[in-house]
């Protein structure tokens, strides 16, 4: 099971602007996939290291006392940045970076997309050998998400779906066919009472 991470905080200065934490809509959004997740039973949690990530599956890892393994390979693109950028201010300021992202260049973040690949899919790898048969939570990121899922349909290209914060994605993993198959994609109907209590999706 894929989920991004919850809405990051903005306005943050220093080495904070690179690995922001949740904001009061990251932390909103993350207890209510925690609730909508409280019958789904997990064999390991694992999570980018960012701040962002780790901290979105923090409450349902407390709430049945267990471990998040942080791993490198799941983290984004911006993990060599000094800045997180949201891409919907992008887009609306007509930043030339927006484009290019979307065309798979990742210069502007000091990488590029088939370095980024490997990196997710040599993580993707390790986990799912190390848990045959077993099911595991995964805590990334948009673009990381948009690359596992990506290679799952065989796809040729970076992004192919938005997905919302804590947004779910389930994934079935047939090892001695060494083939993965999409379950669900961008699940977020979780997000709905969060909409209602706080009128801000």
């Amino acid at each position: 099971m894929l989920v991004r991470h919850g809405l990051p905080e903005r306005g943050l200065t220093g080495a904070d602007r690179a690995d922001p934490w949740l904001s009061d809509q990251g932390r909103a959004e993350a207890r209510a996939m925690t609730e909508f997740l409280a019958d789904e039973e997990f064999d390991a949690i694992y999570s980018s290291p960012r701040r962002r990530a780790m901290e979105t599956v923090a409450p349902l890892a407390a709430e049945r006392g267990m471990e998040i393994i942080p791993l490198d390979g799941l983290a984004e693109f911006d993990k060599h940045s000094d800045e997180y950028l949201f891409f919907d201010d992008l887009q609306k300021a007509g930043d030339p970076r927006y484009k290019a992202c979307l065309r798979g260049d990742l210069s502007a973040w000091n990488t590029d997309y088939p370095t980024f690949r490997a990196e997710v899919m040599e993580a993707v790898t390790e986990i799912t050998s190390k848990h045959v048969g077993e099911k595991v939570l995964v805590s990334s990121h948009g673009g990381a998400l948009n690359t596992m899922l990506g290679a799952v349909l065989g796809l040729d290209q970076m992004w192919f779906f938005y997905p919302k914060h804590t947004g779910i994605c389930r994934v079935a993993v047939d090892h001695q066919r060494n083939r993965m198959r999409i379950v669900t994609l961008n699940e977020f109907s979780h997000l709905r009472g969060v909409a209602e209590r706080r009128g801000i999706i």
